[in-house]
C-alpha cells in the first residue's frame, strides 16, 4: 500500500495546484479504483492529501499545493461540514435535543473554516 501511496503523492506533486480526479489517478498510474481509493483515504488521514468536492467527483491535492490558480475553501462551500456525515442529522434542529446551536463538531468546523 505504501508504494501505491508514494505513486499517488508523486502524481499529485506533478499536477500541482490543479490537483487530480480519482479517474485521472487510476488511469495515469494504472491502478484499480479500490486500491487508489484506499491509499488516498490513508493519505487524507495522515493529512498529506486534501479533497475538494466538485460537481460529480472529488479532486485531490497535496496539502499546501493549492496555489493561486485554485480557490481556497471557504465557509461558503461547506466542504467538510460535519453535518453531512452526522448520525444525528435526522433529529437535529432548533429547540431539539440535538441542535446545530449546541453542536461542538459544527462549532469547531466553523472556527477552522474561518481561519
Amino acid at each position: 500500500m505504501k508504494e501505491v501511496a508514494n505513486q499517488i503523492m508523486g502524481a499529485l506533486r506533478s499536477a500541482g495546484g490543479k490537483g487530480l480526479l480519482i479517474s485521472e489517478i487510476t488511469t495515469s498510474l494504472e491502478i484499480d479504483l479500490a486500491t487508489a481509493t484506499n491509499a488516498i483515504h490513508e493519505l487524507i488521514k495522515e493529512k498529506q492529501v486534501m479533497e475538494k468536492a466538485e460537481a460529480n467527483e472529488s479532486r485531490y491535492f497535496l496539502r499546501g499545493a493549492m496555489g493561486e490558480e485554485t480557490e481556497q475553501g471557504t465557509l461558503g462551500d461547506l466542504n467538510g461540514c460535519p453535518c453531512f456525515h452526522c448520525l444525528k442529522i435526522s433529529r437535529c434542529g432548533v429547540r431539539q435535543p440535538d441542535s446545530p446551536v449546541a453542536c461542538r463538531n459544527l462549532e469547531d468546523w466553523i472556527v477552522r473554516s474561518e481561519s
